[in-house]
């Protein structure tokens, strides 16, 4: 008799488990406050260090190689319409790099998950840019890299 008790309160905590795990799976959502970084730009792999971080709300924020950085997302998510970012000045020696990241984050009109490790964010143009959870991993895979012959 004593068992029933346990055995709803497994199954109630399976269900639970099930119904997380599939909302975790959806690659429409992307989930507020993971920190991505930067792994391609426009299907090649990129040397930039970057990071990208998307509120509950859809908007930006991160660290790009000098400064850190947010902007306002205007549309509704998987849409972006990007505000002017605002962003620190502090001077470094890969200002060149962090330019063409704004250059391509201004054009990205569309974020959504790759799978469970990227996140892509595509533009005009077939422009592209991909983020890892982990950029250096075993698992990390470019997603929209041209394959190599």
């Amino acid at each position: 008799m004593r068992l029933l008790p346990l055995v709803a309160a497994l199954v109630a905590a399976l269900a639970m488990t099930a119904c997380t795990t599939a909302r975790a799976q959806d690659p429409s959502e992307v989930p507020a406050g993971v920190e991505w970084q930067l792994l391609a730009i426009d299907g090649q792999i990129v040397d930039i260090p970057a990071t990208l971080t998307v509120d509950s709300l859809g908007n930006l924020a991160g660290k790009a190689p000098c400064n850190r950085y947010g902007g306002q997302n205007r549309a509704t998510l998987p849409d972006l319409k990007l505000g002017g970012l605002a962003a620190t000045r502090m001077a470094c020696d890969r200002l060149a790099d962090e330019q063409t990241y704004f250059d391509a984050l201004a054009t990205m009109t569309r974020l959504e998950r790759g799978d469970d490790r990227t996140l892509v964010l595509t533009g005009p143009d077939g422009r592209s840019m991909e983020f890892a959870a982990e950029r250096i991993s075993s698992l990390t895979r470019c997603t929209t890299c041209a394959p190599k012959d």
